[in-house]
């Protein structure tokens, strides 16, 4: 009988009926979240192509000696279907990053539109800082940093380095995303803190626990080798300490 008293007292608690109630908000909102989806297809689409013209001229990123190949006719098309795919994926973040944000104390779902919008106007802001902050950090220092690596790693061993298109925008795109999204990290953490999701205690007794996450986070978003692994990981580690001590810093708002 205890086991079960317990049980329902956790499934009774506030972070639970907060989880329950944004599930049922996103339910709610799952056509409107489809319809951003299918507009940052549309978007995407032919920005992709002006973006591939401009990475293939990008000198910074095709080191001397290497060739950058096709194996398909298609393959082109279906790249920069991958590629509008990963806008609107961004486009579905954004929204509920959002959402997210305005949550706070709102354990009914029609208590949502009476919050302030301000939050998730702030909060969106934040990401777009942290997204830049990401995809300057990917751009200026992981990627030429892996590239230099990996050509002279290849002129070493002898061998003539020509890279598969899909291949070689797949590793930039997984390091420029995996970047921007490992940047969002503080804003993750500042949402569920301030939320009421999860206590500040909590996080600190498990921090070594959230640093693992962070490395199997790392190892999702980057392309399969440990320096790329490393090089994400360890921002998201810093960025997490980083938003504890912000946590502390910044007064409750109302």
């Amino acid at each position: 009988m205890s086991e079960g008293i317990d049980i329902d007292e956790l499934l009774d608690a506030p972070q639970m009926r907060l989880i329950r109630g944004f599930g049922a908000h996103l339910r709610g909102r799952a056509r409107r979240l489809a319809g951003l989806f299918v507009l940052g297809l549309m978007i995407g689409y032919p920005m992709a192509g002006k973006l591939l013209e401009w990475v293939l001229v990008q000198p910074g990123l095709v080191p001397d000696g290497t060739t950058i190949i096709t194996l398909q006719p298609l393959e082109l098309v279906l790249l920069r279907l991958q590629m509008a795919g990963y806008l609107a994926i961004g486009f579905v973040i954004v929204a509920l990053i959002h959402d997210a944000a305005r949550y706070r104390d709102a354990i009914d779902v029609s208590e949502l539109p009476e919050l302030p919008l301000w939050r998730g106007l702030v909060a969106i802001g934040l990401a777009a800082l942290l997204a830049l902050a990401g995809l300057i950090y990917a751009w200026e220092i992981l990627i030429p940093f892996l590239l230099e690596y990996l050509q002279a790693d290849a002129e070493s061993a002898g061998l003539t380095t020509t890279w598969h298109l899909q291949a070689w925008i797949g590793f930039l795109a997984s390091l420029v995303l995996g970047s921007a999204l490992a940047f969002q990290v503080p804003l993750i953490v500042l949402i569920v803190l301030r939320g009421g999701l999860v206590e500040r205690e909590m996080l600190t007794q498990y921090r070594r626990h959230l640093w693992f996450a962070s490395i199997v986070a790392a190892a999702v978003l980057s392309p399969p080798d440990p320096l790329s692994l490393a090089l994400v990981a360890a921002p998201m580690i810093i960025l997490f300490e980083l938003a504890l001590v912000a946590d502390s810093l910044i007064p409750e708002s109302q």
